[in-house]
């Protein structure tokens, strides 16, 4: 099952995992990373919304909407939908609706775990360094111009390469 960005995002903000202390950015390229690696494991992705070649990596625009208030800083606590109305966020109002969430099934569950068990203590620069390196999906895209659909096939082949390369390495 797709999910929405916010949905995937609160997943590594949940206590267990980043306990709201991820910056925008990591957030960004955690969910793009659990994304990618969900196709090539389970078989379909894990966001149903396109990302786009940003200058600092691959980014969901509505996950975007809804923490670029917070900056630079971490995000405290998980994101809801009045995160994405300014006025509510620096009035600090809290919706009446509740935190994005998603319904993940264990298969999942266990990619969200091992994408944070892999990548979560990684910074937010070094995070979007990853997503930089040559052949990546977001390298493929952003040499076009920036704010471009990140094709899901590029992101498929990506972590498919990845996943071979992983396996070989522990054959």
């Amino acid at each position: 099952m797709a999910y929405r960005s916010t949905e995937i995002a609160n997943e590594f903000l949940k206590p267990e995992r980043g306990n709201g202390q991820l910056t925008q950015m990591q957030l960004q390229k955690l969910a793009f990373i659990a994304n990618g690696w969900n196709s090539v494991i389970n078989g379909e992705p894990l966001i149903g919304e396109e990302a786009q070649a940003w200058d600092y990596g691959p980014v969901y625009p509505e996950l975007y909407d809804h923490s670029k208030y917070f900056g630079k800083s971490v995000i405290g606590r998980l994101i809801n939908p009045a995160d994405s109305e300014i006025a509510a966020f620096f009035s600090g109002r809290r919706p009446t609706e509740p935190d994005y969430g998603a319904q993940l099934n264990a298969r999942e569950k266990a990619v969200i775990d091992h994408v944070w068990s892999r990548y979560g203590r990684l910074s937010g620069p070094a995070l979007s360094r990853l997503t930089h390196e040559p052949g990546t999906p977001w390298f493929e895209t952003y040499r076009d111009g920036r704010s471009r659909p990140i094709a899901q096939h590029l992101i498929d082949s990506h972590y498919a390469e990845l996943a071979r390369r992983a396996q070989a390495a522990a054959a």
